[in-house]
């Protein structure tokens, strides 16, 4: 099988990172737990961040933070990387497919690569950085995807019509659980409240 996962919000704790940057410019408050993240916008959710200043905080992480992406921490305990490294064993691939983009230090492919290799024993692993996921999920034949954002999800409805998709279900995407319920359209999402109960449907379908 080829399986694919996103980063962000699944394997590492971008909330925390961002949240640090912010407190070094702002004095605002670092988050630790992703229950605390509300919505995607953090200026929408009370999170004592103007737009600008928001903005300002993704300038000093693209021009001044030296490998942003590569220091950031693990979401998940090192037995998900461990389920992994079995899945691969057992001759499925692995693919992460993000949305990051290029920030001051080593480029995004550079450091995703070496925060995959920071933490698992992965050996044949795939890197993709794209804003765009449904044409790369069918371009290259994933059965099963995981992801904390809706839209890409729903991507992967339109555009990756043999892949099975699954929304991880965080507190700032609940909101996409009842339009899933009722969507005739986008009821092939499924819904996983963890990255475990993910790997164990993976692990029963194979």
């Amino acid at each position: 099988m080829n399986l694919a996962l996103d980063i962000d919000g699944v394997l590492a704790c971008f909330h925390r990172g961002f949240s640090q940057i912010a407190n070094n410019l702002f004095g605002s408050p670092i988050v630790e737990d992703i229950n605390q993240v509300k919505a995607y916008h953090w200026w929408d959710w009370g999170y004592p961040l103007t737009k600008g200043q928001h903005n300002k905080v993704w300038r000093e992480i693209d021009k001044n933070v030296e490998n942003f992406w590569l220091n950031l921490k693990p979401l998940v305990s090192s037995e998900i990387f461990l389920r992994l490294e079995k899945l691969e064993r057992e001759n499925n691939s692995i693919y992460f497919i993000t949305s990051r983009r290029d920030t001051a230090g080593r480029n995004v492919l550079q450091q995703t690569n070496e925060w995959v290799k920071k933490y698992t024993s992965l050996k044949n692993f795939s890197v993709i950085p794209t804003e765009k996921k449904g044409k790369i999920l069918d371009g290259v034949k994933i059965d099963y995807f995981l992801d904390d954002l809706p839209e890409n999800l729903i991507e992967a409805v339109i555009e990756a019509p043999n892949c099975n998709p699954f929304l991880l279900i965080r507190s700032y995407n609940s909101f996409a659980i009842e339009f899933i319920k009722k969507s005739h359209k986008y009821r092939k999402i499924n819904i996983v409240y963890s990255v475990e109960e993910f790997l164990d449907i993976v692990g029963n379908a194979g």
